[in-house]
């Protein structure tokens, strides 16, 4: 699992625990320190909130992590893709006035390294791997030149990381904070949906497309189309580095880098 949720009963408190992500990245408290300083900022502004235990990051046995109040989330909500794009923007005006040193599009930068990582194999031989690679070069190319219009971003902006709870929409997992386009949060609601055919929490590609149009964007956005090849670069290299052989998210890895080396993949 990227991280592992333990609420620590009857505490009104959640443990964040660095699972797969903190195998794959150098310097997990540094990022878990971003999203403690994201959650301070918004205070509860549409995300989750800091605990009354010190929320960290804590180093303990090897393992990173960080507590957050516990939010009740209803099992049974299925989320409004409207009121999902509308609370996606507000979290973004939440975001602006952030004072916290950022990377660019940081994730973008990071699955260079995975890709890099990554020993060919009889599934994915060198020759994919090269191009892969050179997919990715000529991607962020493309995206270093979109321009300005940047700003303080979630990061990971996918269904999953939304929640439907009594005091209404909460995001939550910040660890991936960016400063970048808005349509990068837009290409990480979108892009499982329209690589695999359904998003995270089993969301189609036009839930995905109506919560765009709520957040005041145009899904046929080609900017939006670049990018999300470069989210699905991202997944992919995260899919492949951190899925053992057989899995199911080794598989996705695989339907993913098929997808981007196919002639309909949007990009440079």
């Amino acid at each position: 699992m990227s991280n592992v949720l333990v609420h620590l009963a009857p505490h009104p408190v959640v443990a964040r625990v660095a699972g797969i992500m903190g195998d794959l990245r150098d310097g997990a408290a540094e990022w878990l320190a971003r999203e403690v300083a994201v959650v301070r900022h918004l205070g509860g502004r549409g995300a989750v909130t800091v605990s009354r235990l010190p929320p960290g990051p804590h180093l303990y046995d090897g393992l990173a992590l960080t507590f957050v109040a516990l939010e009740r989330p209803d099992p049974a909500a299925v989320l409004d893709p409207v009121e999902t794009g509308l609370s996606l923007r507000r979290l973004h005006e939440g975001l602006r006035g952030l004072e916290l040193e950022l990377p660019r599009l940081g994730l973008l930068d990071e699955c260079a390294m995975w890709w890099d990582r990554l020993s060919p194999d009889a599934d994915l031989p060198e020759e994919t791997l090269a191009r892969i690679r050179d997919r990715h070069a000529e991607v962020r190319a493309a995206v270093d030149g979109l321009g300005s219009g940047e700003q303080v971003l979630h990061g990971d902006a996918h269904a999953g990381n939304v929640m439907a709870t009594p005091r209404g929409l909460v995001w939550t997992d910040f660890e991936d904070v960016t400063v970048g386009p808005p349509l990068w949060d837009l290409a990480c609601l979108a892009a499982r949906a329209r690589v695999l055919g359904e998003g995270e929490s089993g969301y189609g590609p036009e839930w995905a497309d109506a919560a765009i149009r709520a957040y005041g964007a145009d899904p046929r956005d080609p900017r939006l189309g670049l990018l999300v090849t470069a989210r699905t670069l991202v997944v992919a290299a995260w899919a492949l580095a951190a899925g053992a052989e057989g899995t199911r998210l080794r598989a996705a890895g695989f339907d993913r880098v098929r997808w981007l080396l196919a002639e309909g993949a949007e990009g440079a």
